[in-house]
């Protein structure tokens, strides 16, 4: 293993251009630099090294500490919330920088990006494996129910090594509830508009003996069948738009997790976990014909088995091993022909296994992490229709990662440089189109090595000034290379995609002094993307997608975030983004145009009140300035919504729990809006919750 890194090392340096020369050389520098601190300097940061800040009381070996990040984040904490009758993209909307685009209604297809990155470029992991399919086409975030979660991490541009992959937009880590000590649950139901439906409940059980058990399940469904102003396709003649009910919009999801858990000691835990999902998504038509029956069907598990060892020899080490298998069946049926190229009927089975395995050691100085994670997986396609093999597919991969914390001047100066290595060999066999053309088998290795570095500095007070910059690579997915499933067709001539990622931000964090204003927090970033062989989906009249390289691109804006609490009960935050993209491709009729995709202006403004029992909210989000197409020629609507919400928890008596009441208006001015060309978004939406805690 060590000759195969130092040859891989020599062949980096040698076919590397000089900035990334230039990141191995500060890497370098700064390990010989601390190296003499600590021969000659008399500092001692002990604090540093015994006490965690800022960390939950939960908080375990392999989760981001944020005292050792340099790199800009966001977290959502939901472990006291009821998430209603809700989706994760709709909150991850609401957080600087983060764009979701959703296809209609309760359940329907939602992408992410992060700083202008497509949802291909943004890795989003479930309690630290990564859900981002080989197969490809970007992770669903409507497939993870927000029932099961505790807490959302954003990590934009740079990520934590905690990581062992890095995506070119960052990272989103979803982590699963926990146990805690005693016996509790939850139980209840959720209704709305568009005949939509929830029931939820969840089970705690943490014993005097060290064993814990956590069960979650949750059914949810609804019609889907909002109004809309249908064009029927002709934006020029509006002597033919009709207002109707979306048809064929119909959306079924079961899911359900399972943790089991063992402290052998305070230092030694095991925890065995298994997360199943059931989703049935109905896919209306581009003329919503009720004639429609094309439907989308997934099943999934994902069993994760976690050993974790803390404070382990004389040098103190803490250590988190994994185990994982998922394994997904996929079912698109199209037998009719009313969306995609032709009559089709599809299975698409995924499997992943691997193993990972993250290691920390502090020291006074510094806090040195890796993390290593080797894995399979394979995939298979088959048309039921003809009852033929699309082409099996497999990728091995090894991902391994470092990161030196170095925290200097009495720990105001912390300095990250960290390295991610990557290695891939795919496999994939010729595959037989709807036409039944061919598409040869693709056979080849790659690697990468993408270094970075990430800066934090302590100004005065609660001031503090963060830069990174990192270089980031993604190898095309079987989806991209070879796609074909609804208006998809695929490219098995992409290359991989390459990047440089840097930013600079300024950030307060102060608890004031005065009771009227008790606390004020401010973010304002600048970043900047360049992308070589960017891979974008390009659309033709027909309206038919491929996956293309475009020779170079960038991104790059402003992020900036603002919040108040005024007084014990009131909070008044707010956020922006600005960004600017810009395809550098070799197509005239593209190049300089904005990336599709991606909207220019994001703003939030959100007035919450806290009052014993009684919480409220009401917010104002805006996005525009989008484009459907690489060409610039379809321009998308602005977005504008209004929403309000209101909760009201109510104690029952003495050790009998709590009722919880949760009321939704989403849109209220039924602002009309698409974020993909011909798939509308409901106009007004209520939703009402309750859940009995005990």
């Amino acid at each position: 293993m060590l000759i195969s890194f130092k040859h891989s090392t020599r062949h980096f340096i040698q076919t590397a251009g000089p900035k990334t020369v230039l990141f191995a050389f500060l890497f370098v520098l700064f390990t010989v630099w601390v190296s003499e601190i600590r021969a000659e300097d008399t500092l001692v940061l002990d604090d540093m090294v015994v006490k965690a800040h800022g960390v939950t009381d939960d908080f375990r070996t392999g989760d981001v500490d944020t005292e050792q990040l340099t790199s800009f984040s966001t977290v959502i904490n939901l472990d006291k919330i009821d998430s209603g009758i809700s989706n994760l993209g709709a909150l991850l909307s609401k957080e600087v920088g983060v764009q979701v685009r959703n296809s209609g209604g309760i359940g329907g297809y939602s992408q992410v990006s992060l700083r202008g990155a497509s949802g291909d470029q943004v890795f989003v992991y479930l309690d630290g494996v990564l859900l981002n399919d080989a197969s490809g086409g970007g992770v669903d975030l409507n497939q993870i129910p927000l029932n099961d979660i505790a807490a959302i991490e954003i990590y934009r541009g740079i990520s934590p090594v905690n990581f062992a992959r890095a995506g070119l937009g960052g990272v989103i880590n979803i982590r699963t509830k926990r146990s805690v000590t005693g016996t509790s649950g939850t139980v209840g139901f959720g209704l709305g508009s568009f005949s939509s439906k929830r029931l939820f409940g969840s089970l705690n059980h943490k014993t005097d003996n060290n064993f814990d058990l956590l069960a979650l399940g949750e059914y949810l469904s609804s019609d889907n069948d909002f109004k809309f102003l249908n064009n029927n396709g002709t934006d020029w003649n509006p002597d033919d738009d009709v207002r109707e009910r979306r048809n064929n919009n119909e959306f079924f999801r079961r899911s359900a997790m399972l943790k089991a858990g063992y402290d052998f000691s305070d230092d030694v835990r095991f925890e065995l976990s298994d997360q199943y999902l059931n989703q049935d998504r109905r896919l209306p038509a581009w003329n919503n014909t009720p004639a429609a029956n094309t439907h989308f069907k997934t099943e999934r598990h994902q069993v994760v088995a976690r050993l974790q060892t803390d404070d382990l020899t004389g040098l103190h080490m803490n250590l988190a091993t994994q185990l994982f298998y998922g394994w997904k069946e996929e079912f698109y049926n199209d037998s009719q022909s009313a969306i995609g190229l032709g009559r089709q009927h599809e299975r698409y089975n995924t499997e992943k296994y691997g193993s990972s395995l993250f290691a920390e050691w502090p020291t006074e100085f510094q806090i040195v992490s890796a993390n290593l994670e080797a894995g399979r997986e394979t995939y298979e396609a088959k048309d039921l229709l003809r009852s033929r093999p699309r082409g099996d597919s497999r990728r091995n991969y090894i991902s391994a990662a470092l990161q030196d914390s170095i925290y200097l001047l009495n720990q105001r100066l912390l300095l990250t440089p960290a390295c991610h290595y990557q290695w891939y060999d795919d496999k994939l066999e010729s595959v037989t189109g709807n036409n039944g053309h061919k598409v040869p088998g693709f056979d080849r290795r790659h690697d990468d090595l993408s270094p970075s570095l990430g800066v934090r500095y302590k100004l005065w007070g609660p001031f503090s000034v963060r830069a990174n910059v990192a270089q980031y690579s993604r190898e095309p997915s079987f989806y991209e290379l070879f796609g074909d499933r609804g208006l998809t067709v695929g490219n098995p001539d992409l290359k991989a995609e390459e990047g440089d990622n840097y930013d600079v931000g300024l950030v307060c964090n102060w608890s004031t002094p005065w009771s009227w204003l008790s606390r004020i927090e401010f973010e304002t970033v600048y970043f900047y993307s360049k992308i070589d062989n960017l891979i974008t989906r390009i659309f033709d009249a027909r309206g038919i997608g491929k996956s293309e390289n475009i020779s170079a691109a960038r991104v790059s804006g402003l992020e900036t975030r603002v919040a108040f609490d005024l007084g014990p009960y009131v909070r008044l935050s707010g956020n922006a983004t600005w960004q600017d993209t810009e395809n550098r491709g070799d197509i005239p009729a593209f190049n300089g145009e904005d990336l599709p995709g991606r909207w220019r202006r994001s703003y939030l403004a959100r007035l919450e009140s806290t009052y014993h029992w009684l919480h409220s909210y009401v917010e104002y989000q805006h996005e525009s300035k989008m484009y459907y197409d690489a060409a610039n020629l379809l321009p998308a609507a602005s977005k504008n919504l209004i929403n309000f919400g209101l909760t009201m928890t109510m104690p029952l008596a003495a050790d009998a729990g709590e009722l919880v009441f949760d009321f939704e208006l989403k849109n209220l001015t039924g602002d009309e809006y698409q974020d993909f060309n011909g798939y509308p978004m409901p106009e007004q939406e209520m939703y009402f919750n309750v859940a009995y805690h005990f």
